[in-house]
């Protein structure tokens, strides 16, 4: 990845806690369990709900609405793949506020893509395969295309999403494209290839808001927070 990327990373990551806090601000006081109507953080119990709110978003609104909400839902990590995938295909599509954001996007982009690609999704693995191989494309890797055009073509669910087999002349021109090292690095990569999760998120369980309450001097007591936002002009 490019050395950028860590900013991409940490502007994804700062985007969904604050999008995390948002939904949890909203409704009951934050006193109630995980999981519940008005819980204190997304739960992964939420992540049907939150996808579901994501695709209507980016279909309404279009994907640069939509990518704060697929970011949380990505961040969930395994199981939660096709959000992943759909929210790398969106930072693909989106144009930032200049040069910078949207090369930010790309990068971003790739990388769930990748993260997904890794976990034996195989939309991203095709995609990832595709977008690689384009020389008009901001990912374009030729190498990169026939590792995971190589994996793509061994995942036996790949068939399940209809695409079918990548292009017949995909993977020969990728390898006419590249030395014989780069292609035997790239048919080593898809033959031990194994697939490799983002860890799971785990949210808080029942009564842990409680404990941590009892331990931090600085939190309201339950309510506390509604009722300022009552009162705020």
């Amino acid at each position: 990845m490019r050395k950028i990327l860590a900013s991409a990373l940490a502007s994804s990551m700062a985007a969904a806690l604050c999008f995390g806090t948002a939904l949890a601000q909203d409704g009951p006081p934050p006193d109630r369990a995980p999981g519940e109507s008005g819980a204190i953080a997304p739960d992964e119990n939420d992540a049907g709900r939150l996808i579901a709110f994501a695709r209507q978003k980016r279909d309404d609104k279009g994907c640069a609405e939509a990518a704060p909400a697929f970011r949380v839902i990505a961040g969930m990590g395994e199981g939660q793949e096709a959000a992943q995938h759909e929210l790398g295909e969106c930072l693909l599509e989106m144009t930032g506020a200049n040069d910078t954001e949207t090369a930010l996007f790309r990068q971003e982009g790739e990388f769930w893509l990748t993260r997904a690609a890794y976990a034996g999704n195989a939309r991203a693995q095709r995609k990832l395969a595709m977008e690689m191989a384009s020389p008009a494309s901001a990912l374009h890797d030729p190498r990169g295309a026939l590792q995971w055009a190589l994996v793509y073509a061994k995942n036996p669910t790949a068939g399940l999403y209809g695409y079918g087999p990548l292009p017949a002349t995909l993977a020969p021109g990728l390898k006419s494209a590249l030395d014989a090292a780069a292609i035997a690095d790239a048919e080593k990569f898809a033959r031990e290839f194994t697939p490799l999760a983002l860890a799971k998120f785990e949210g808080p369980k029942r009564g842990d808001r409680n404990d941590a309450r009892k331990h931090d001097r600085h939190a309201p007591p339950p309510g506390e927070r509604q009722r300022r936002r009552v009162q705020a002009p």
